[in-house]
């Protein structure tokens, strides 16, 4: 159990370190060669980008206010970590400088790179013809470990408690994927011609995790939290469950790599 707010950041880190190390180290990234490999990655990670931008919008509406008639935010502070990273997230600039959502950015360099889009273009179009997340999940026939991925992600996005979004949004998503990604385009691209897309996508992704969104998320997790034992205990079990559901995605996508 926590016991104080000075280094309570710290502790939960240091209690994900061995599920960190495991994803830092996790097969997949060996299996990870050359552009057909990260098709295949992307058409079933492509809905981790989604649901990431669903926990987004999960925060947004718990820590603002959207919807008439408008009341002030209970904590403008708080409201305004998350609108910054609402902005770069639903509508960034793309390489052209067109205002686009990094999942739109992320489709568009699946489509570029040439991976198939058909699953996730069948899900958001379930979703948008009024089908439940149950439903458009089956009717897309995404791999089974991706599904529950998806689930698991609004499972907390379900339970309308801001400290536990914030931690599946904060802690949830560790990985080293852009750093690989590009050295595969280094090899693949190496006049950034053909993917250029892919690439700019990442270096984003980078720039914005690093200098930005990442102290913000922990800036809203300490604001969250305060000094309640309960809410950094439960923000830790949230972190570990997110971070194991993403082993279990990557060894999804691993296996179906070994079996290309």
């Amino acid at each position: 159990m926590i016991v104080n707010n000075i280094n309570n950041v710290k502790r939960v880190e240091d209690s994900l370190a061995d599920l960190r190390y495991q994803l830092q180290n996790h097969a997949l990234y060996q299996n990870l060669n050359n552009i057909e490999d990260v098709k295949i990655f992307m058409e079933n990670h492509v809905f981790a980008v989604w649901d990431f931008m669903s926990l987004l919008k999960a925060l947004q509406i718990e820590l603002t206010c959207v919807k008439t008639p408008w009341l002030p935010s209970e904590n403008a502070k708080l409201a305004r970590f998350i609108n910054e990273i609402v902005i770069a997230e639903e509508s960034d600039v793309n390489e052209k400088g067109e205002p686009k959502s990094h999942f739109q950015m992320y489709l568009d360099a699946m489509n570029q790179v040439g991976a198939n889009t058909n699953q996730i273009d069948s899900f958001i179009q379930s979703i948008k013809n009024g089908d439940s997340l149950t439903n458009g999940l089956s009717n897309s026939s995404i791999n089974y470990k991706v599904a529950v991925f998806v689930k698991h992600t609004f499972s907390i996005v379900d339970t309308q408690q801001a400290h536990k979004i914030a931690s599946a949004f904060t802690f949830g998503r560790e990985d080293v994927i852009p750093d690989m990604f590009i050295k595969i385009l280094d090899q693949s691209d190496k006049h950034n011609k053909k993917y250029n897309k892919l690439r700019y996508y990442l270096q984003r992704h980078i720039e914005l995790d690093g200098d930005d969104h990442g102290p913000l998320s922990l800036m809203m997790i300490e604001e969250l939290c305060g000094n309640d034992n309960q809410k950094w205990f439960e923000v830790e079990t949230v972190a570990k469950e997110s971070l194991q559901h993403r082993l279990a995605l990557w060894d999804a996508i691993n296996q179906i790599i070994e079996k290309k």
